[in-house]
Order: structure tokens, then sequence, then C-alpha cells
């Protein structure tokens, strides 16, 4: 059998429990796109995890691509997951779009943000599609619910798509779904919560974790 190639993943994860850098968030606020910033703008601990979140995937996609990722570069398309803008993305290596079952472009950066509770993370691959999900609670249903969710992300459609879920299951670090399969890891690190990473490559992930101190620092 024809071994399967291995990539990296990164994985950065924060905890929200301590004192919110209010001057550096705003300042890294400022830099995102207009829309974006407005919907942030409440300082709620709903729109502090959605920040983190996406100071996490600068910091997982500057460390995956080899040079510093802007807060620009990120899109938000409503109804779909944020992905790296095409240029930023093809400076990757990648050259061409190319869609699976309506995901991220396979061949080139991907990334996923989850939060529940005081956890924010963000799971980042350099080629290929990648979702990550993350639930307060470690019960069978809690695990179950982590995995359909990130498969769903992985493969972009969505929480639509979950009814076909139901039966799907992983066996070895594997499940199939729209005929191909995907690799399934369940990260550690998360107290009370169960986290789950679902990817269309083979990946060995490389964990990070920051402080909030750190989370906006350039």
């Amino acid at each position: 059998m024809q071994a399967i190639e291995s990539q990296n993943l990164i994985l950065y994860q924060t905890d929200l429990r301590g004192q919110w850098p209010e001057e550096p968030a705003r300042a890294f606020a400022a830099r995102l796109p207009y829309a974006r910033r407005l919907a942030l703008g409440s300082g709620s601990a709903a729109a502090h995890a959605s920040l983190a979140g996406i100071a996490l995937a600068l910091r997982a996609l500057t460390r995956l691509l080899g040079h510093r990722v802007l807060p620009g570069e990120i899109l938000f398309a409503q109804g779909e997951k944020p992905r790296l803008a095409p240029p930023a993305a093809l400076a990757a290596g990648g050259t061409r779009l190319a869609q699976r079952g309506g995901a991220a472009q396979r061949g080139m950066a991907d990334f996923s943000i989850s939060h529940a509770g005081p956890w924010v993370a963000c799971a980042a691959l350099a080629h290929g599609c990648i979702g990550f999900d993350l639930e307060m609670g470690t019960d069978e249903r809690i695990t179950d619910w982590v995995l359909r969710e990130a498969a769903l992300k992985a493969s972009g459609e969505g929480l639509r798509a979950l009814p076909e879920m139901q039966d799907v299951s992983a066996h070895e670090g594997r499940l199939y779904w729209r005929g191909a399969p995907w690799y399934v890891q369940r990260p550690a690190g998360f107290a009370g919560a169960s986290a789950c990473i679902v990817a269309s490559r083979v990946a060995t992930v490389e964990s990070h974790a920051l402080a909030l101190a750190e989370l906006f620092v350039s």
C-alpha cells in the first residue's frame, strides 16, 4: 500500500479567563474589514471570543506560510467560514481554485476557528481542507457532535447537511463522507471540553498555547 504523505497542522489556542487586553484588542480590531469591525464592536464575551479566534488564525497562517498574514487578508462571507484571500493563499504554493463539496480550495491554505466556554482555538492546514470544533462537555453525545460539526466545517457544507451525517462515524482515525476519506484527530488541552479536527489530509498536530497578553502582539 502506498504511504500517505503527512503535513503539519497548526493549532493555536487561548484561555479567555483573565484580564482582557483592551487596548491591543482595540488596535487589532481597527485593522479588520469595516463590516467585521462593526460586528465585533459590542465588547461582549462572544465578541471577545470572535476577535481572539481571528488573532489565532493569523498566527497559525503566518507560521504555516512563512510570511506575515495580515487581518485584511481574511475574507468573511455571510453563511461561510472565514477563509484566506486567494493572493495570500497562492503564495503558499496553491496553483488553482478547486472545490470539494463546496469547501475551501484544496491545495491551498485553510483554517477553522471554534470557541466554547473559556476556550478559543484555530486549526490551520497549508494544503487541503480542515474543520475544527470545540464544545463544552466530554460525554459521548458531545464527542459525537464535535466530530460531525468539524466534518461539516471541513467540507464547507455547514449545518444544512447535518441530517445526512447521522450515521457517519470515525474508525481508526478516519471517516468517509461524500465518497472520500477524511482524517480525524481529537486534540487534548481543553479542560472540560471536547475538541475534534477533521482534515482532507493526514497531518501531524503542532500545538501552541497563547496567553491573553500575547494574543494581539504583532
